[in-house]
């Protein structure tokens, strides 16, 4: 497989511009007989502003060329996303971008592209059947893990009684937890003691973790794998008068940078979603207009804690 890792610092992800033709040279963006396109976006939910950034960065590479992009939010429902990339071929959409609901549930969805002969794109989850994924654009999500566990080794010294929240059934979520056990695993007294399934909503996180803090009083530690379940696990710490509870997030959300800002979780590991959606919507046009693409175009991950949150604010 040919994998180009996208090295970029947070400075950079923050300040370029990454707006380019599409196609070679720069024909398109001011060549009104430039052929036009339609690309379907199938939202994962439009709840988690994180998709949405990714929906902001499409528009802001397609747009521009004047090509349309027809976003759909399945509402975090497996079989709606299903019908909605039906309908987006139906609609005769030349490229199909997913951010699966479930990383496995999707083949479906990419077999029903595959026979419509139309390119799908997997945003931010990874999908299982990479075979029939034309290019996937995300965050190295075993790099984010890492990191948080990194920062959690940090904070403790290495002694932790840990609660981890999961979402076994996203490919993206079991990136994370292999690179936060990659460091974990390594160290004898980091112990986690209780592991479960969330749906990634604040609603969702706060009676879980609520759970965790009476089955669990021992905790020390919770590694969230999204800002949103970070925010229902604060907010559960937050009732139970547990403000001794150290708590870590991934996203790098405005609410998760706010919250590590005001010192309310120890931090959250960065995605960049904005520019993670320029660089899919343009790799669309490289494609379109002939060009070869890469398989797998992986976004590094920052570790964003109270000491630089007021850097990323905005």
């Amino acid at each position: 497989m040919n994998k180009k890792l996208v090295r970029l610092s947070a400075l950079v992800l923050v300040c370029m511009v990454l707006f380019t033709a599409c196609g070679k040279g720069d024909s398109a963006a001011g060549d009104p007989g430039a052929p036009k396109y339609t690309i379907g976006y199938s939202n994962m939910d439009s709840n988690n502003p994180h998709f949405v950034n990714w929906g902001e960065g499409l528009r802001n590479a397609l747009e521009p060329l004047g090509h349309t992009l027809v976003e759909i939010d399945a509402q975090n429902d497996g079989s709606k996303q299903i019908s909605d990339v039906e309908d987006m071929i139906a609609q005769g959409c030349d490229v199909i971008m997913i951010a699966p609901v479930d990383s496995k549930g999707i083949k479906t969805a990419l077999l029903a592209c595959k026979d419509a002969n139309i390119p799908a794109f997997i945003l931010d989850i990874p999908a299982e059947d990479a075979d029939l994924v034309t290019c996937t654009v995300a965050t190295d999500n075993f790099s984010a893990g890492k990191l948080l566990a990194d920062k959690m080794v940090e904070e403790t010294g290495g002694k932790a009684t840990v609660a981890v929240i999961d979402l076994s059934v996203s490919e993206a979520v079991r990136k994370r937890m292999e690179g936060f056990f990659s460091v974990v695993d390594e160290k004898p007294d980091m112990k986690v003691v209780i592991r479960e399934d969330c749906l990634p909503t604040v609603e969702d996180a706060l009676p879980l973790v609520e759970n965790y803090l009476q089955s669990n009083p021992e905790i020390t530690d919770i590694f969230c794998y999204n800002d949103l379940t970070a925010q229902g696990a604060y907010n559960a710490c937050v009732g139970a008068g547990r403000d001794d509870i150290r708590i870590y997030g991934i996203d790098g959300s405005a609410d998760g940078i706010r919250l590590a800002s005001e010192g309310k979780i120890v931090g959250t590991s960065a995605q960049f979603p904005v520019k993670m959606g320029e660089i899919a919507g343009e790799t669309a046009c490289k494609l379109l207009s002939g060009e070869k693409v890469d398989k797998e175009i992986l976004i590094e991950s920052l570790f964003i804690d109270q000491d630089i949150a007021d850097e990323y604010m905005e």
